[in-house]
Formats: C-alpha cells, structure tokens, sequence
C-alpha cells in the first residue's frame, strides 16, 4: 500500500473519531503543533520513527514533545495506536491530509500572507475579512516575514498566488527586458 493511501485512511479515521468524541478542533491544533515542528527537523524525525533501536514509548514521548503543549487525550490514543499500528513514520503525512480534512469539514480555507515587514494586526484583520466577504467561508491566516520581497506582499491562497511585492514587479520587469 503506498504513502497516499495509507496517510489518507488513517487522517479519516482520525478525522471521524474527533468528530465522534467531539474533540475535532483540539484534535486539529495539536496536530498543527505537531506538523510544524516535525517540519522544522524533518530528517531527524523520519530517521528515529524508522529506527528500530527506538523503543515504541521513546517514540511516543518524541511525538508528544513536538507537539509542544499536553496531547488532548483523542490525539494521544490515536498516536499510540499508530505506534501499535506501526505506522509512526507516516505521522506527518497523516497529520498534513487529516488538516487538510479537517479545513475541507469545516469550510476554512489557508491564506498565507508573506510580507518584507511585519504587518500589523489592523491590516492583517481587514485582508482576513475581505477574503472571508470574498469566498464566504472561515480563513485560517500564517502570517510569514521574508526581507527579500523589498516590500508588499504575497498571497497564497489555496493553490493560488497574489504577487505584490517589489520584488515580483522587478523580477516581472527583468523578464520583459530579457524578451
């Protein structure tokens, strides 16, 4: 059975046990904690879930550590049924789809907004707004800092990219220069 597969099964089955224990939203942050760290340090995470020196509580306690805060207690059973499962080193892909599930359940959508200067909390309200008023659904916002862009802004929504920086409208001009 291949990754897709098995991360799809086991992100349903978490999904649909959250739902039944009424736990979904819990569910859903620490499994956000969770993904994020384990992206952060992606080779030594896959390398001591695979290792099999690595004891099933090691395991357990290295996934509860990344999760930053105590496990609400449905996240909890489901990682140790994972760990029982032998299915630990596919966490992450669990973890990634069973968010994705979750927007889809919930009708939220991802923004991310990547600008060249903190922005603050008044603006980054009112672009959550207008894209709410705009797709008529929750959006979940990251908000992300990178220099590089010189100034403005992009907007990732979904799969689909708004460019407003300075440095997109140079590398736009560059392009028309080089024809």
């Amino acid at each position: 059975m291949d990754n897709g597969k098995i991360s799809v099964r086991y992100a349903r089955a978490l999904l649909n046990y959250a739902l039944e224990q009424h736990c979904e939203k819990e569910v859903y942050e620490g499994m956000d904690r969770l993904t994020h760290n384990y992206s952060l340090a992606i080779n030594q995470f896959t390398e001591a879930l695979s290792n099999p020196t690595v004891s099933d509580n090691d395991k357990l306690v290295l996934l509860k550590t990344a999760s930053d805060e105590p496990l609400h207690p449905c996240l909890n059973r489901f990682l140790e049924f994972l760990i029982e499962k032998k299915r630990e080193n596919k966490i992450y892909l669990i973890g990634l789809k069973f968010q994705e599930m979750y927007r889809k359940q919930k009708g939220i959508i991802l923004a991310k907004v990547t600008t060249a200067a903190v922005m603050d909390g008044i603006t980054l309200q009112k672009i959550k707004a207008y894209l709410e008023d705009v797709f008529h659904c929750s959006v979940e916002m990251h908000l992300i800092v990178n220099p590089a862009l010189i100034g403005g802004f992009t907007l990732d929504i979904e799969h689909d990219r708004m460019d407003a920086s300075v440095a997109g409208r140079l590398n736009a001009i560059k392009k028309e220069l080089q024809l």
